[in-house]
């Protein structure tokens, strides 16, 4: 998922003070970027493809991202993580596989936070709920 990033910077969000640009050569420095990720977008598109989406993600649970050599590319961080899972418990529905088995909805997403800081990669899938499933 991670490579699906967008290709404009939001370090910008984060710091008012970031520049995406070397002064010099006027070129972007990837490096310092944080590139978005629309996830609504994303798998909107995705489940036009199947019934059910299955990620398997690495993510760092330390909320840096030292694997980031460019900043499209770069893992998520945990609270990235969350965020997305968030977005799509609310529009799907999202059962987390790995590492351990259960529904995120309201009720359960509290119990995402102390999953995710005991691993670095998460399994779960994504599917449309069907209508009833939605009025509950």
């Amino acid at each position: 998922m991670h490579h699906l990033r967008t290709g404009k910077c939001v370090a910008k969000n984060r710091d008012s003070n970031h520049n995406c640009e070397d002064k010099k050569t006027e070129r972007e420095i990837e490096k310092n970027c944080v590139y978005g990720f629309e996830t609504e977008k994303i798998f909107e598109m995705l489940l036009k493809l199947g019934k059910r989406v299955i990620v398997y993600e690495s993510f760092d649970p330390n909320d840096k991202d030292n694997d980031k050599v460019r900043g499209r590319g770069g893992y998520f961080s945990k609270e990235e993580l969350k965020g997305i899972l968030k977005v799509l418990s609310n529009k799907y529905k999202v059962e987390l596989i790995r590492p351990e088995r259960f529904f995120l909805n309201d009720e359960t997403f509290s119990e995402i936070e102390g999953i995710l800081r005991k691993v670095d990669v998460v399994c779960f899938s994504v599917e449309e709920q069907l209508q009833e499933e939605q009025s509950q």
